[in-house]
């Protein structure tokens, strides 16, 4: 994070972060508490935003986000997409740990890449955008399960778990396991389940709903890692909590992670 900032900015931010979080009516001595500042700091940067229409009065010194915030929702572009989000976190996630990193969602049943972030490296596993993985194997594909309906995860497996490794997990009783697991830790890790040797990391990352939208994760060959796993293990939640923030996730989603 850059030095050179203005600390008078950094406050409006996060006042108009939080009025959004709150979603009501906030008053003073709460956004003072909040932030950690004088009413009085509060109250001079409450009438700069209520200047500039960022927020208006909703009663005795209470406030709520202004028609400005509007306008400037609307102008946002529209391929300001969870790709276009994610990918600066994505590569410099990459740099960080010399692994490439990945982002994956659930579509027709499956687990698909829609952003990889190649490592800078020539040794690194790297995924295609557009491969697809079974939901029972894999890092990502499970972290993808573990948010689904019971139900709905139910329709979209197969009879029969295909087994693509010994490390395949192939029972239903042993997949819902890992699968409460996952949601109880906030992670998924793969450790040879899809691809022999091929080890992974993956977190979820939450949307404005608090729903699990995609799956950040970064696959590694197992020689590759020795000694570093905490690291990427840190990393990755680290990353996949800063694009659901970006995704304006709720502080407190669904699961460890969020």
């Amino acid at each position: 994070m850059s030095d050179h900032r203005i600390p008078a900015v950094d406050r409006a931010i996060e006042v108009l972060d939080f009025m959004g979080r709150a979603a009501r009516p906030v008053g003073l001595r709460e956004l003072a508490e909040e932030l950690g500042v004088p009413r009085s700091t509060v109250y001079r940067l409450i009438n700069s935003l209520e200047a500039g229409e960022m927020v208006v009065k909703a009663g005795e010194q209470v406030y709520v986000l202004g028609s400005a915030i509007k306008r400037l929702a609307q102008a946002v572009p529209q391929g300001f997409d969870l790709v276009t989000l994610a990918r600066p976190t994505l590569d410099a996630l990459a740099i960080e740990l010399q692994l490439s990193a990945k982002l994956s969602v659930l579509d027709q049943g499956s687990a698909l890449v829609v952003l990889s972030a190649v490592a800078p490296t020539s040794y690194t596993v790297s995924t295609q955008v557009g491969r697809r993985f079974p939901l029972h194997a894999g890092a990502a594909s499970k972290v993808l399960a573990a948010f689904m309906d019971a139900a709905a995860l139910a329709a979209a497996l197969p009879a029969q778990l295909e087994r693509h490794t010994d490390q395949t997990i192939t029972s239903r009783s042993r997949l819902k396991a890992e699968l409460l697991a996952v949601r109880k830790t906030g992670y998924a890790s793969d450790k040879g389940e899809f691809a022999t040797g091929i080890e992974a990391v993956a977190a979820p990352v939450f949307g404005p709903d608090g729903s699990c939208v995609a799956a950040l994760s970064v696959p590694y060959f197992m020689d590759e890692a020795q000694g570093k796993r905490e690291a990427i293990l840190v990393g990755v939640l680290r990353a996949a909590s800063a694009v659901s923030a970006k995704l304006g996730a709720p502080m407190t989603g669904t699961g460890a992670a969020s």
